[in-house]
């Protein structure tokens, strides 16, 4: 079988150690006209891929595997993921259809009835922004934005990371955000809400 579809998203890359010694992993976004889904590579391809595969480029896939994926590391709403391995053929191509962001909101007063680690769309209003924090993890620095958004009386917490608290300039109290791609956490004893790389962020 074989899939067309343009890349959205690169994440970051990520490492772990195992028997074998490090090993790294890179996840890519795919979307067509059907809904989106994880693209995984691990180790050379890993290595490889990024250098070959682009944002906003559009792809055809060839004997890739399917997975499912472990609610950890989900990126996207999709229970599946697609995994290159030894048979798999990618080659560049021109597709007809062209993304456009769309949401399928989830109303905050779902989130406590939802399984750890969802990814949603939300449309919320921001109570009170703490502003930006800086800092350094294992070598890697972050930066971080928490904010307190309300719907219908509903309120929780939204942390965003990196890119995401980078692109907001000044407060955005009284503002309303509309946010695709947000996971579902846990902290301090309550649910929270927390950005991704391929979290889509609108202040209106």
């Amino acid at each position: 079988w074989k899939l067309q579809a343009i890349i959205s998203c690169t994440h970051p890359k990520r490492t772990y150690i195992n028997s074998n010694g490090e090993r790294e992993i890179t996840t890519w976004d795919l979307v067509d006209d059907t809904g989106s889904i994880n693209l995984v590579a691990f180790n050379l391809d890993s290595y490889i891929l990024p250098n070959k595969l682009f944002e906003g480029k559009s792809y055809e896939f060839i004997g890739l595997s399917i997975k499912t994926v472990d609610s950890i590391y989900k990126k996207l709403s999709h229970d599946y993921q697609l995994i290159v391995n030894k048979t798999t053929k990618i080659r560049d191509i021109t597709m007809a259809f062209k993304y456009q962001l769309t949401y399928n909101f989830t109303h905050l007063n779902e989130v406590e009835n939802l399984p750890l680690n969802s990814i949603i769309d939300i449309n919320v209003k921001v109570l009170r922004d703490y502003g930006t924090t800086t800092g350094i993890t294992n070598g890697n620095s972050w930066t971080r934005r928490e904010i307190h958004v309300s719907q219908d009386q509903v309120h929780m917490k939204l942390t965003l990371w990196n890119e995401q608290a980078k692109k907001i300039p000044t407060s955005i109290i009284n503002k309303e955000l509309k946010l695709k791609n947000i996971k579902i956490d846990w902290f301090n004893g309550s649910r929270t809400l927390v950005g991704m790389p391929n979290t889509s962020m609108s202040i209106v």
